[in-house]
């Protein structure tokens, strides 16, 4: 037989009522915290699935930012070069007012009554497409490539020549075509001249204005062949014998037209047969001939000493030992001859190293690439480099649009450059003057090359607005993954709010009622009746 004591009884209804105490706490927690569990403790399993995935939907939340990001950053890119797009070239030929029209109409106004306007309006159109190219999103500019906080383009005068620089360097920027041998460029003298007795001036010669032409081409076109002198005891006596087409000798009879000179034998020196054929020349052919040699191009010459020898080279360039002896020889042996001055082809080292320098630079920056992590994988290889495929490259470069360099004739690549040239050219012809043939020439191979530069801007924004689509599927799926993970984690951690608020008024109930047990077990004491 158990005894009931009064302390007995009171040691059980205060644990029984902390136990209730307890119950309903944990309910009342539970409903305002909506979670199954608040610490590890509580539920080690779910707690470390929970931590889980609440970890991965941090991740894709934080890709989902930064695609929002990059994929808001291409929308405003989209603006600006369409903006570029339609000053380029009107798409659907519905009005003027872009590149192309107005370039078509300088070429079909050969007087030059509107030429200075649309020259006004190049001018304008180009410093629009440069104004767009430097846009910013939020704080950084759109085609600086992976520097966002520097504008990108900026136009400086050099020489009283508009130059497009992008970050620093000239967008024109090419290594310099000079005379090589291999890798290695030969040294020149400042008059142009091979410099074959190591004057050491630093110079090397541009290529950009020599063509090659062989000793044999050459000898055909500028040498003049020997011709019959008079037959005149006089030793001053000038001119030739003049022989008629038969062959006769010209002695002015009636009937004889004459007008032929008779070539001299250069194996014997002696006057040919003038029966032979090929052995008359016209007089006038002849005089062209003299015309030809005497306005025949420069050579590049050495500066040996005493004289100046003319430099025989082979195909490639590269400097051959002596003249050649055969006429098999004259074939493979070379000229280079020089349009123009050899000494305005000449650059000194520094300047030829610098723009080096500059046209390296100019590729660097066009191959830059930020990759940023929009849920590809974001992995690295076993050499530490980030796999490009598991990235997304969000840096855009304005010379990917507008062109950079030059090309195989020293023009130009760049559509801003390319408008610059044009305007020069139109500007050095006088209003209400002709276009010269070789000026309308330039002008119209350099539209055509403008032209190109659209298209390859037109494939790039093409390229661009697939990225921009990427991005934009990327973000549907990163919300679709955002989601699965939340409905994951919310069946682990969330509650049934039906069962936790009737767990919730249950365990109030009990603890109420436990109270009012109390109140019946417990005596009261001289404070209870005070009260």
């Amino acid at each position: 037989m158990i005894r009931a004591t009064t302390g007995g009884v009171l040691r059980g209804y205060r644990k029984n009522l902390m136990d209730s105490f307890i119950r309903d706490n944990k309910a009342r927690n539970t409903v305002l915290t909506q979670r199954t569990f608040n610490s590890y403790a509580e539920d080690p399993a779910a707690a470390a699935k929970a931590f889980r995935l609440r970890k991965s939907r941090m991740m894709v939340n934080s890709q989902h930012d930064v695609c929002q990001s990059a994929y808001s950053k291409f929308q405003s890119a989209f603006t600006c070069l369409d903006t570029i797009s339609k000053l380029i070239d009107t798409k659907n030929g519905d009005g003027a007012g872009c590149l192309k029209d107005t370039t078509l109409g300088m070429l079909n106004d050969p007087k030059g009554d509107a030429r200075t306007q649309l020259s006004k309006v190049l001018d304008q159109m180009s410093q629009s497409i440069v104004q767009n190219l430097n846009q910013k999103y939020g704080d950084d500019f759109i085609f600086a490539g992976a520097d966002g906080h520097n504008v990108p383009f900026e136009v400086k005068t050099v020489d009283g020549k508009d130059t497009l620089y992008y970050r620093g360097v000239p967008v024109d920027a090419a290594v310099p075509n000079v005379w090589k041998d291999g890798d290695t460029p030969f040294a020149v003298t400042k008059d142009g001249k091979l410099d074959a007795a190591g004057t050491n001036e630093g110079c090397y010669l541009k290529m950009d204005n020599i063509k090659m032409m062989s000793v044999k081409e050459y000898e055909e076109l500028y040498t003049l062949p020997d011709l019959q002198p008079k037959a005149n005891s006089d030793p001053n006596a000038q001119g030739f014998e003049e022989y008629n087409e038969d062959g006769t000798l010209f002695e002015g009879k009636e009937g004889q037209k004459g007008g032929f000179y008779l070539k001299m034998d250069p194996a014997t020196g002696n006057p040919m047969d003038p029966k032979v054929e090929g052995s008359l020349i016209k007089k006038d052919d002849y005089y062209a001939a003299v015309e030809r040699v005497n306005s025949a191009p420069n050579r590049i010459e050495d500066n040996s000493v005493p004289t100046n020898n003319v430099v025989y080279v082979d195909k490639d360039g590269k400097v051959l030992p002596g003249p050649p002896t055969t006429d098999a020889d004259k074939e493979t042996s070379f000229f280079m001859i020089v349009d123009g001055k050899p000494s305005e082809q000449v650059m000194t080292e520094k300047e030829y190293e610098d723009a080096k320098c500059d046209a390296e630079k100019l590729e660097y920056l066009m191959n830059e690439k930020r990759f940023v992590d929009i849920g590809l994988g974001f992995q690295e290889n076993e050499s530490g480099q980030l796999i490009e495929s598991s990235g997304f490259n969000d840096a855009l470069n304005g010379l990917t649009f507008l062109g950079y360099g030059l090309d195989e004739d020293g023009d130009p690549r760049n559509i801003y450059s390319i408008v610059q040239e044009l305007r020069q050219i139109a500007d050095s012809v006088p209003e209400g003057e002709d276009w010269s043939t070789e000026t309308y020439d330039k002008f119209k191979a350099l539209v055509k090359k403008l032209e190109g530069s659209a298209d390859d801007f037109r494939t790039e924004y093409t390229n661009m607005d697939a990225g921009t689509l990427k991005l934009k599927n990327n973000l549907a799926l990163l919300e679709d993954n955002f989601y699965g993970l939340q409905e994951q984690y919310s069946a682990i951690e969330d509650v049934n709010m039906a069962d936790a608020i009737s767990s919730f008024l249950w365990a109030e109930y009990c603890y109420n009622a436990a109270l009012k047990v109390g109140n019946s077990i417990l005596s009261q004491t001289l404070m209870d009746y005070l009260n």
